[in-house]
């Protein structure tokens, strides 16, 4: 299918889609209309690529820095995705991908799982107090004291016996936040939730100090008053069964951040959490582009460029991902990737190329 590109706005580039994130937010649920005006849809939200050109009346050295520049991008919801040759993308949610980060292992791969399931990770645990900063005076990665160190490794100080829930932490979003964390805090105990004993060894290849299954939160870490949780990220549906779990392990001032919304959101019990005088709060990455590019998601993907330039951490792309598998046409076969993605038996975060 070919639609019009158009470049109607002064800070937008035209780029050439090399690699493009995938998951189960680029599938159409059955019965669902595509709105008139979005047909044919075109599904993907995040991905790399080569910009060719930029808007043509672009009047500022910004924009114009963009030509013929390798980047990584998140689509806007409202627009055309990236499960094209070729999209056009507001320079608000657009980063150069840096020459320091070429040495990384299938680079332009790396770079498209960022945008999506990489800043989702970035955003909530700083929502949960958990930033994602540099030692000595390196200062936070992307900061103005960036340090040339290339041992130069993230961390800060954490309060002992600091513990971190992942609740389902083997998925694309779950991979990032626990190398994340585990890189920029050495010593916080990450214990992530698994259903399976190979998602278990993903999670603890990750980086979790300890894992345990989805029906075993309270039960194995211990709740009531005192709780036994400082972070809870919570990747699933959040049931009022399993909230419920989240609020007696919760430690009093802790911080929940809820990145999955269903039905039972509707129905949950705060009180627990009144009591402790916790705090939740909500996270999806396109909640910044509706409201006015509220936060500066180019940087985001410029922190975590440079940290996997810097060999801080690496991308967790999905158990098994190779190149070739990763063509969009071999991915769309029986049993291909995609297949994989619709499983739900997939961990760590996968990718196409287009």
């Amino acid at each position: 299918i070919q639609t019009p590109i158009h470049i109607t706005q002064n800070r937008q580039t035209h780029t050439q889609t090399h690699t493009v994130d995938h998951h189960k937010l680029n599938a159409k649920p059955n019965g669902t209309p595509t709105p008139p005006h979005r047909t044919p849809y075109i599904v993907g939200f995040g991905g790399s690529g080569t910009v060719e050109s930029v808007s043509p009346n672009a009047d500022d050295e910004t924009t114009r820095a963009f030509l013929n520049k390798n980047v990584c991008f998140i689509a806007d919801p409202s627009k055309d995705g990236s499960y094209a040759e070729y999209i056009v993308c507001d320079v608000r949610l657009v980063a150069i991908i840096p020459d320091s980060y070429y040495d990384v292992d299938n680079s332009m791969a790396s770079a498209a799982s960022i945008p999506v399931a990489g800043c989702t990770a970035l955003e909530c645990m700083e929502k949960v107090g958990l930033k994602f900063v540099l030692p000595g005076n390196c200062d936070e990665v992307g900061g103005s004291g960036s340090s040339s160190n290339s041992s130069c490794k993230p961390t800060t100080t954490m309060k002992e016996g600091s513990r971190l829930l992942i609740v389902g932490g083997s998925g694309g979003v779950g991979s990032w936040i626990t190398r994340l964390a585990r890189a920029a805090y050495p010593e916080l105990d990450i214990v992530c939730t698994a259903g399976s004993k190979e998602s278990s060894e993903w999670c603890t290849k990750n980086g979790a100090s300890t894992t345990i299954g989805h029906d075993e939160i309270e039960k194995k870490l211990g709740g009531g008053p005192k709780g036994s949780c400082d972070f809870i990220l919570c990747l699933t549906e959040p049931t009022v069964a399993l909230f419920a779990s989240l609020s007696e392990v919760l430690r009093p001032f802790g911080k929940i951040c809820l990145v999955v919304a269903g039905s039972d959101i509707k129905m949950l019990d705060l009180s627990f959490v009144f009591f402790k005088s916790g705090t939740v709060s909500t996270e999806t990455v396109f909640s910044s582009i509706r409201c006015g590019y509220f936060l500066d998601q180019a940087l985001e993907m410029s922190i975590i460029l440079e940290a996997l330039g810097r060999g801080a951490l690496v991308a967790p792309l999905c158990d098994g991902w190779n190149e070739h598998r990763s063509d969009w046409r071999e991915a769309n076969k029986e049993g291909g990737y995609i297949d994989m993605v619709g499983s739900g038996h997939m961990r760590g975060n996968m990718v196409m190329k287009m």
